[in-house]
């Protein structure tokens, strides 16, 4: 057991410094310069291609470090690392997807393929936690009586607000 609470903390603090410092370094990753402004769309290597769609806007890349920062710190506490896994955990996914389709170099793809497996060893250190979580968010709840009403006026009500909005956008 202490082994394990030694791995855990370990792990957590790994990858929070990592994936901190990268989010950190967002804003200055993808800055607007991108190098190659000359280039046509189909010039472009994967990796430059989606240098230049993020870099097209700093927004993205400051709203993503923003988040990746948030996440590290959040898995620095024992009390917040779950929510701090479960945040990063789309991130990183997404990171290793888009270093994957867009031939990202090896290096940086697996970094974050790594830190993906680390969070996803953390949630397993937590399975027990999850499980509770998972049962408590599902739970069944006794049958409602006016299900079927409820059930019908909610779709008329949800189709009608479906057509008059595509209707406005017209």
């Amino acid at each position: 057991m202490y082994f394990q609470k030694i791995t855990e903390r370990t792990l957590r603090y790994f990858v929070a410094f990592f994936i901190f410092v990268y989010g950190a370094a967002k804003p200055l990753q993808f800055k607007n310069d991108n190098g190659f402004p000359d280039k046509l769309v189909n010039e472009l290597t994967g990796m430059e291609l989606m240098w230049s769609f993020f870099g097209y806007t700093q927004a993205i890349p400051i709203i993503i470090g923003i988040l990746q920062v948030t996440g590290a710190l959040l898995l620095l506490s024992k009390r917040t690392k779950i929510i701090g896994t479960l945040l990063l955990l789309p991130i990183m996914t997404n990171i290793v997807l888009f270093d994957i389709f867009y031939d990202v170099n090896t290096g940086a793809t697996m970094n974050a393929i790594v830190f993906l497996v680390i969070l996803i060893i953390l949630l397993f250190f937590e399975r027990k936690k999850m499980i509770k979580i998972f049962k408590m968010i599902t739970l069944k709840t006794p049958k409602d009586d006016n299900r079927i009403p409820l059930f019908v006026i909610s779709a008329i009500l949800a189709s009608l607000l479906f057509f008059g909005y595509t209707y406005l956008q017209r």
